[in-house]
């Protein structure tokens, strides 16, 4: 049964190779009213987590085939747990795509998407039309140096989230494939500013 409170919900999902404490020092920060909830994913990498498998060639972007599932399965669990509390997502690499995946399959459910060095699939969602109408707050912070996610999926995302939502970019010079204190400190600035009134 959902639980009975109706304050908002800020959930947290950790990158590949990750587990769910890895972004506990950010969630930490979250204001009140905002209740967080540090996520693992489903699938084992030896001691680790990921949310869904990829090829490790580098190159060729993901497919909404890849993450929708994952997506799919963090949609249900919301419903399931959340009721109609309003909910966002800040995820960090493999996370943040999972957390654009659950806005595009399901536009509405989320308030708002923060992708820390993050990407999104190549191909179309089936909320992509209602996600341009109603463009929603998107928060993309990711490193000039980063030497994980290509310029394949950076051209993507930058193809795909100015038509697809409020964007709010920041490109933060001096950073590779992880997450800076100024990249956190912009994320919460961003979670307060979209705060739920009342």
């Amino acid at each position: 049964m959902p639980t009975s409170s109706t304050a908002p919900v800020l959930l947290f999902l950790h990158g590949r190779y990750g587990i769910r404490e890895d972004l506990a020092w950010i969630a930490e920060r979250t204001p009140a009213p905002w209740r967080t909830e540090l996520l693992q994913a489903p699938l084992p990498l030896g001691d680790r987590f990921e949310w869904f498998h990829v090829a490790d060639d580098g190159e060729r972007g993901a497919l909404s085939s890849n993450v929708a599932p994952a997506a799919d399965r963090l949609l249900a669990w919301v419903d399931e747990r959340f009721g109609d509390a309003p909910v966002a997502a800040v995820g960090w690499s493999q996370g943040g795509a999972t957390a654009l995946q659950m806005l595009r399959r399901a536009p509405g459910r989320l308030s708002f998407v923060v992708t820390l060095g993050g990407f999104t699939t190549d191909d179309e969602e089936r909320g992509d039309a209602e996600l341009a109408s109603s463009r929603p707050p998107v928060f993309w912070g990711h490193g000039a140096r980063d030497d994980v996610i290509s310029t394949h999926d950076i051209i993507r995302m930058r193809e795909f989230l100015p038509g697809h939502s409020t964007l709010e970019e920041h490109v933060y010079p001096a950073a590779g494939h992880e997450i800076t204190p100024g990249m956190a400190h912009d994320a919460i600035r961003f979670v307060t500013q979209h705060t739920p009134e009342g």
